[in-house]
């Protein structure tokens, strides 16, 4: 009797967040495709799982760091499940992952696309992959570590509230409110602001760090995540208080 032959394999939904202030929100949360498909492998010999996921990305034109992330205690890959289907004589099983990397130019045949409303129109077998992996960001995104993974190291007020917009919609309350729950989130700490030092080379570097042109505004705070602690400070539970 012949024996039953097992496939394994790995797809990765890699997400990255457009924090130009002219990008509209329906746009600005991508995932990365490779030929309208999710970065995928199979398993070489002796590979785990996870370092499949890596080549899979690398692949794709992207590295991710193996080892947690500094701060957080979390890894760049996130396992979402695993697909074993019956397949009678065969079987294949494909490990889901997602990872999240602050938004970039990246090479052809690998292309961002936004992933809107209904989601990108992607290969068989990958949109199961794809909802899997954009319910589990937005789960871990409603707390502030999760969610600054998206921005890279230094962001803005603006850009969370931005983010925010673009995965989970219009924040419960008002603008306002939401403004005073991230500057409630710098005062304890959870968030720091960037050192007056490295901040000119920072303006110098990124447009959005800077007045808008024309208005000669306050520009806005640099911050960072705070990395220790208050990882479970959650940015979508904002809290209304009034004024006595």
């Amino acid at each position: 009797m012949a024996k039953a032959q097992a496939s394994l394999g790995v797809k990765v939904a890699v997400f990255g967040f457009d924090a130009e202030p002219g990008t509209p929100p329906a746009r600005a949360l991508q995932v990365l495709t490779v030929r309208q498909g999710l970065p995928s492998a199979e398993l070489d010999p002796r590979e785990t799982f996870e370092a499949a996921a890596l080549r899979a990305v690398a692949e794709a034109g992207l590295h991710l760091d193996a080892g947690p992330r500094r701060g957080r205690g979390a890894r760049a890959l996130r396992l979402v499940g695993l697909d074993d289907p019956p397949s009678g004589r065969g079987r294949t099983v494909t490990a889901w992952y997602y990872a999240t990397v602050p938004h970039g130019d990246v090479v052809r045949p690998a292309n961002w696309v936004p992933v809107g409303r209904s989601g990108p129109r992607l290969g068989a077998g990958d949109g199961a992959a794809f909802r899997a992996a954009l319910d589990r960001l937005r789960a871990d995104s409603r707390h502030v570590a999760g969610a600054v993974s998206l921005l890279g190291e230094v962001f803005t007020g603006d850009d969370l509230f931005r983010l925010y917009r673009a995965l989970h919609g219009e924040p419960e309350g008002s603008e306002r409110t939401f403004r005073r729950r991230v500057q409630e989130l710098r005062d304890a700490g959870v968030l720091k602001p960037v050192r007056d030092t490295e901040v000119a080379a920072l303006r110098l570097r990124v447009p959005r760090f800077r007045s808008p042109p024309g208005t000669g505004g306050r520009p806005p705070e640099l911050l960072r995540h705070a990395g220790t602690g208050g990882e479970e400070e959650q940015l979508a539970v904002l809290r209304t208080r009034r004024s006595a």
